[in-house]
C-alpha cells in the first residue's frame, strides 16, 4: 500500500509541475483530476470494501473433528474471501499469526487477495518440525480500495482462530517385558470407562442387543422394568506402571521428551500392558492422571497433552496426588529434580 501511495505522490507532483509550468485549462484539469482521483477511486471500490468476508479454517480433521498430523507432515490451511455484494472489492490482506504452544515457536504470515461475488479459497501448508498444537490467528485483515490508497478493516469479521494437532513421533522399540512374581498388595484395579470379561466386578447395566449371550441377562431387574436389560462386566487392570512426564526442559528437549514418552507408550499400548500417565497442566495449576488400556486410547491422551499448552517444570507432587497400586514409575524429564524423586520414593 505504501509503494501506491508513492506512486500516487509522483504522479501528484509530475501534474502539479505540469501545472506551474503551463499555465492554461489543459494543465488545470489534469491537476484538478489527479486530485480527484484517490477520492473517486474511494466512492467506486467503498461497496465492495464494505462487503468484504474472510474466514480462517483448517482442513484434514481427524476422527474427533480437529485437524491433525504427525509432526513433519502438512494440513491445508485455508482462507476464504468473498463479497456478499455484487461488487468487487480491492486487494484483502490478511496477517496471520502460528504459535507452537509447547514451544512457544511463533511465526507471522502475510496473504493478499481480491474478493469478488464468488468465493475463492487461498491454500496454505502448515506444518511443523516439533510437535504441539498449533494455534493459527487472523491478527488483521483490512481491504483496500481499487487503488490500493485506503485501507479500512474487515466488517463483521472478528479474530478468528484455528487449531490443529501434531503428534510425537512414533518410532520401532524392541524391548521385552518380564512378568512379576511379586503380587499386587493392593488388589485388581478396574476400568471406569471401558467393559471386560470379569464377572466378579459388574461395570454398567445396558439394553440388550442382538448376539448377546442369554447368561448375561439381568432377569430380575429385566423383569421389573419391563425390557432385557445386559450386564457388561468389569476390565481389570494391572496398570502398576506410571509415566511421569516433567517438562522442565526448552522446546526443543520437551518435544523429544515427548517422543521418547509416545514410543514407549505405544509399545505398551499394542501389547495390550494397561499403564497410566501422570503431567502437569500449567493453566490449571493441576497434575493430571491418564489411564491407557490400548491403542485406541493413545490420541486423545496425546490431545489433551498438546492442549495443555506449554511446558513447564513439574512442581513436587503431592502424595494424594500419585495414584496408589503403582509398582514401576518411569520419570521421563529433561532435567532430574531431587524433589520429586523424593516424593515418588515416599509413595
Amino acid at each position: 500500500m505504501w509503494k501506491n501511495r508513492l506512486c500516487y505522490l509522483a504522479l501528484l507532483a509530475c501534474t502539479g509541475l505540469f501545472f506551474i509550468c503551463y499555465d492554461g485549462y489543459l494543465s488545470l484539469y489534469v491537476f484538478s483530476l489527479s486530485l480527484l482521483l484517490p477520492f473517486v477511486s474511494l466512492a467506486v471500490s467503498l461497496p465492495g470494501m464494505l462487503g468484504a468476508r474472510a474466514v480462517l479454517s483448517a482442513g484434514g480433521a481427524g476422527a474427533s473433528g480437529v485437524p491433525c498430523a504427525r509432526k513433519g507432515e502438512n494440513i491445508p490451511l485455508r482462507l476464504r474471501v468473498w463479497n456478499v455484494t455484487p461488487f468487487s472489492s480491492g486487494r484483502i490482506r490478511v496477517r496471520l499469526s502460528v504459535e507452537n504452544t509447547l514451544t512457544g515457536q511463533r511465526e507471522q504470515e502475510r496473504f493478499s487477495i481480491s474478493a469478488s461475488p464468488l468465493p475463492q479459497v487461498l491454500e496454505h501448508q502448515l506444518s511443523s518440525r516439533a510437535c504441539g498444537q498449533l494455534l493459527c490467528r487472523m491478527e488483521r485483515a483490512w481491504v483496500s480500495d481499487y487503488l490500493g490508497l485506503f485501507s479500512l478493516p474487515l466488517l463483521h469479521n472478528p479474530r478468528q482462530e484455528a487449531a490443529a494437532f501434531f503428534w510425537p513421533a512414533v518410532h520401532p522399540l524392541v524391548l521385552e517385558l518380564q512378568e512379576s512374581s511379586v503380587p499386587d498388595s493392593e488388589g485388581e484395579r478396574y476400568s471406569q470407562t471401558k467393559p471386560g470379561d470379569d464377572p466378579t466386578e459388574l461395570f454398567a447395566l445396558r439394553d440388550w442387543r442382538e448376539g448377546d449371550r442369554l447368561s448375561r441377562i439381568h432377569w430380575k431387574l429385566s423383569q421389573k422394568l419391563g425390557r432385557p436389560l445386559v450386564k457388561e462386566l468389569g476390565l481389570p487392570l494391572s496398570d502398576h506402571r506410571l509415566f511421569l512426564l516433567d517438562l522442565n526442559g526448552t522446546g526443543t528437549e520437551a518435544d523429544a521428551l515427548l517422543d521418547a514418552f509416545a514410543s514407549l507408550s505405544s509399545f505398551l499400548a499394542e501389547g495390550e500392558v494397561a499403564h497410566r500417565a501422570a503431567y502437569w497442566e500449567p493453566s490449571a495449576q493441576v497434575l493430571h492422571c491418564r489411564e491407557v488400556v490400548g491403542p485406541e486410547d493413545l490420541l486423545p491422551l496425546w490431545k489433551e497433552l498438546l492442549a495443555s499448552r506449554g511446558h513447564a517444570s513439574l512442581p513436587t507432587p503431592r502424595q494424594e496426588d500419585l495414584p496408589s497400586g503403582v509398582s514401576h514409575v518411569i520419570y521421563l524429564c529433561c532435567r532430574p529434580q531431587e524433589t520429586v524423586l523424593e516424593a515418588v520414593k515416599l509413595k
